[in-house]
This record gives C-alpha cells, sequence and structure tokens, in this order.
C-alpha cells in the first residue's frame, strides 16, 4: 500500500510540475506575441526568432490568425506557424519511441503502454479470444515502436491485420508458424515494409515469354497521415546471391501508391523480368518512397452565415474562404475555397484526401451537424473548392460552419532495405 500511495504522489507532482510549466511557457508565448508590435524593429526580430526556436510545443499558445492585428503581426504569426508546422509534420514524420521497463508483464500492460506513449491505437480482433495471459519480461529505453512492437508480436505468437478501415492495428493468435517479424522488414520513420508476396508467371503460346512480380507491404504508425505515396521505378535496385541485377520493368515510371483515407498500409507491386531459373532468391532489395503528409489539422470557424461572402480566415500555410452561402431548394449549400501556399503536388485531380477534411454546422444549442453530401467546385494546383450541403429546417441564424484542413504539406523520402526473398 505505501508503495501504491507514493507511486500515486508522485506522479501527482509530475503533473503539477507539467501543468506549470504549460502555464509559463503560455505566459511567454503570450509576452513574446505582444513583442511583435514592439516600436523598434530589433525587437520584433528578436521576438518572431525567440519563437521560432521554441518549436513546435508554442505552436497551441499562439493566437489563431485575425484581421484585427496589425497587418506586420499577422505576416510574422504566419511565419512562425508556418515554420512550426513545418517542424511538428517533420517529427510527425520520424518514429515514435517507446520507453518501458518490468518483469513479467502482462501482454494487455505492454500494449497499453505501447499505445500510451505512441498515439498508435492498439486492439484486439472484434470476436476473437481475449489477450493471451502471456508474461514478458521487457527493458526498452527510447526504442522506435515498428522493431519494438514486432518483437513483443513474435515472443507472444500474435499476428496483426493492418488491413482495417479504422487506423487500428489489430492483434489475434496466429494461424500456423509464422517468420519471424522483425527478420524480414524493413523501418524507417513511421514506416515498415516487408515483402509479403512474389508471383510468376509464363505464356504458354510463347517460347520464352515468363514475367515476375514482387509484392510489398507499406505499412506505417496509426497516428501518422500519409497523403500520397510514389515509387521511382528507377530508383530500386534487386540483386541475386552472386551480385547480379535483376531487371526492374518499366524502368521509367513513378508508381502512384493508393492511400486510403483510413488505412494503416498498403501495397506496392514490382514488376520483374524473371531471372535465370538458377537463381533461388533475392539477396537484396534496395528502394526509396516518397511520401506527401498532412500537418498539422487546423479548425476555421464562420459565424453570421446569413450574410457571409467571401469570408477570409488564415492559419500558416492556408486560408479558408467561405465563398458564399445560400439555400438550395431544400438543403443549404456552403462553399468553401482551401489555398495553400505550397501544396507540394497534394491537391493533383486523382489525389481526394482533402476531400476527407470534416466540415460540419454547429447549432446554437451546440449541436454538431455534419454534411449529407458535397461537391468538387474546383481543383488547382494549390486550391480546392467544396461545396457542402446540409438538410436541416429553419435558417442559419446563430449557427457557425466549423471547416478543418492540414495547415502544411510536407514532402519526404524514405529508404528501405530486404535481403533474402525466396523465388517461387
Amino acid at each position: 500500500m505505501f508503495n501504491a500511495v507514493v507511486i500515486v504522489a508522485m506522479a501527482l507532482v509530475g503533473q503539477a510540475d507539467a501543468d506549470t510549466g504549460n502555464s509559463d511557457l503560455k505566459l511567454e508565448v503570450g509576452r513574446l506575441v505582444r513583442r511583435l508590435d514592439a516600436r523598434e524593429l530589433v525587437d520584433r526580430e528578436a521576438a518572431e526568432k525567440t519563437l521560432i526556436e521554441m518549436g513546435p510545443k508554442a505552436l497551441e499558445y499562439l493566437p489563431p490568425g485575425e484581421k484585427r492585428v496589425p497587418a506586420e503581426v499577422r505576416q510574422r504569426l504566419d511565419r512562425i506557424k508556418v515554420l512550426l508546422q513545418k517542424q511538428q509534420a517533420e517529427a510527425a514524420a520520424a518514429n515514435s519511441t517507446i520507453t518501458l521497463s518490468g518483469e513479467r508483464m502482462l501482454i494487455s500492460e505492454i500494449l497499453e503502454a505501447v499505445q500510451e506513449q505512441t498515439g498508435n491505437t492498439i486492439k484486439f480482433a472484434q470476436g476473437g479470444p481475449d489477450p493471451p495471459p502471456v508474461r514478458l519480461d521487457v527493458d526498452y529505453k527510447d526504442a522506435p515502436f515498428w522493431p519494438t512492437f514486432d518483437e513483443v508480436l513474435d515472443r507472444t505468437g500474435l499476428a496483426v491485420d493492418t488491413y482495417n478501415a479504422d487506423r487500428v492495428l489489430s492483434l489475434h493468435v496466429a494461424r500456423g508458424e509464422m517468420l519471424s517479424r522483425v527478420k524480414t522488414a524493413s523501418y524507417n520513420g513511421p514506416f515498415r515494409f516487408q515483402a509479403v508476396r512474389m508471383d510468376a508467371s509464363r505464356d504458354l503460346r510463347m517460347d520464352k515469354d515468363s514475367s515476375m512480380s514482387l509484392t510489398l507491404e507499406i505499412a506505417w504508425e496509426p497516428r501518422f497521415r500519409p497523403i500520397s505515396l510514389q515509387q521511382r521505378m528507377s530508383e530500386l535496385e534487386l540483386t541475386t546471391e552472386d551480385g547480379e541485377p535483376i531487371i526492374v520493368a518499366a524502368r521509367g515510371a513513378q508508381l502512384e501508391i493508393p492511400v486510403l483515407a483510413e488505412a494503416i498500409s498498403t501495397e506496392l507491386r514490382i514488376p520483374l523480368e524473371a531471372p535465370d531459373r538458377s537463381v533461388q532468391k533475392i539477396a537484396k532489395v534496395k528502394g526509396s518512397i516518397n511520401a506527401l503528409m498532412q500537418g498539422k489539422a487546423e479548425p476555421f470557424e464562420f459565424t453570421d452565415l446569413v450574410d457571409a461572402e467571401n469570408v477570409e480566415r488564415r492559419a500558416a500555410g492556408v486560408s479558408v474562404i467561405l465563398e458564399r452561402v445560400r439555400k438550395n431548394r431544400d438543403v443549404w449549400e456552403i462553399r468553401v475555397i482551401a489555398r495553400f501556399d505550397d501544396a507540394e503536388g497534394a491537391l493533383a485531380s486523382h489525389r481526394n484526401w482533402v476531400f476527407d477534411n470534416p466540415a460540419k454546422l454547429i447549432t446554437p444549442d451546440g449541436e454538431e451537424i455534419p454534411f449529407h453530401a458535397y461537391d468538387s467546385t474546383r481543383q488547382m494546383e494549390n486550391e480546392v473548392g467544396v461545396a457542402y450541403f446540409f438538410g436541416i429546417d429553419g435558417g442559419l441564424e446563430g449557427h457557425t460552419f466549423v471547416y478543418e484542413t492540414a495547415s502544411t504539406v510536407l514532402s519526404a523520402s524514405f529508404d528501405y532495405e530486404l535481403t533474402d526473398i525466396k523465388l517461387p
């Protein structure tokens, strides 16, 4: 009992220290924001520099972009937010880490701690058996998520389904003997790469016409939000045990790898020219994917909807314009434009992530009303327009429209290397 009380007391002290630290940070950010309007240029420049040096932790205490502040202050706040949110997106592109130590910990306790520390949702499959009463000794310090998670699964005989539509790592007891997840995967940042299938075919009408394809599973941490993934075929390198190259078909192509909004994995199929039948395995696969990623999502609120027309709100690297509101027969139509400073190609016509952005009405009583349909009104290099339709009785007096979108888009490359892949 004494030990439990001490632990609770220590936790409360730690929480109190964290609250004090957050309060101090909020006060300091507020002081520096006021200095952005200082009389002397040197003071304004110094305040902006210090806010940037604080890093992403200062973001939540920065004021929203408003036209009531002086134009120079607004411009400085925009610059600060863009830089801090890019830092935040870059941090999201790194792997989550786990620090956990204990003897004979239940697997359910271990996974609960991993979920809490990383923000990655982990559940046992619905309708399946309860978590096995397996106990493990663990000692992790700043250990990367994927190899640590895979090691736990290897030690417990559990398997994971990454093809769910709800951004969850769904666990179940492995059916049959599986190869080690750790030994067959490659890791980089939030991504996990694994060869999952090799297919070979021959056209029996031709004397020499055979082909082969290698399929890789690309999974990412559930907390991570990629917009799209691309693989340049020219950046793939496959070799045999003797160091001879295996020819990749269509080397001049760039594959767009499908990414669904609520998914946490996808597949990359690599077409190959079949090697000589004496080749038993692919000794090495080296590649690099390019990922477009969403930065921090920002909510944009619009009131006075009855008379709203071309009302603009801005946060970091995006402006959201409430273009117009009108009654269209029995439904209300609300048109929005999201205009990015640099969308990095994320708004290309074949990329539909932006249409998954949340949009809703909030009644004067606080009730949230989701839209029941939408229509794309424009899609350009750096901006997209959407019309949202709400079927509600009465007018919009006192209602608030809330639209949410990523405020920055980031592009980054992730290398991978897989070895010892047996040929069929």
